[in-house]
């Protein structure tokens, strides 16, 4: 079973909002977040990424939106996007496969270089 936890990203200060707890609407959408030192911040602001339940080859956890370098392929560069249910890779704006556990090894062939907010110079390279 996948441990379910998220990052936030204030996209206005560019900075990771942590810890935070998630303010839920009725229906179960995400209202707001907050920080604990009280700080509200509305979805307009923030971007949630979810945890893959994978780490890279160094050990590092895998969240949406990182950007990942492959090993032994000849595409060497992909994002993490969550689509119909499961983590995927994304390669030039196109689906390139399943994350999915069945890599879950000791070391994925991938390893984490950034993310989408805070290096998005890596997806131009």
């Amino acid at each position: 079973m996948r441990e379910i936890k998220f990052r936030a990203w204030d996209s206005i200060n560019k900075i990771w909002i942590d810890p935070f707890k998630l303010i839920l609407m009725r229906c179960g959408s995400v209202q707001s977040v907050e920080s604990l030192d009280g700080e509200i911040y509305g979805t307009h602001q923030v971007f949630l990424n979810q945890y893959t339940g994978l780490k890279d080859r160094n050990g590092k956890e895998i969240y949406e939106g990182d950007v990942l370098r492959g090993y032994g392929s000849a595409i060497k560069r992909f994002v993490v996007s969550f689509s119909n249910g499961s983590f995927v890779l994304y390669h030039n704006f196109g689906r390139w496969g399943l994350l999915s556990r069945i890599f879950e090894i000791e070391e994925l062939p991938v390893e984490i270089i950034g993310n989408l907010y805070e290096n998005p110079e890596l997806l131009n390279q």
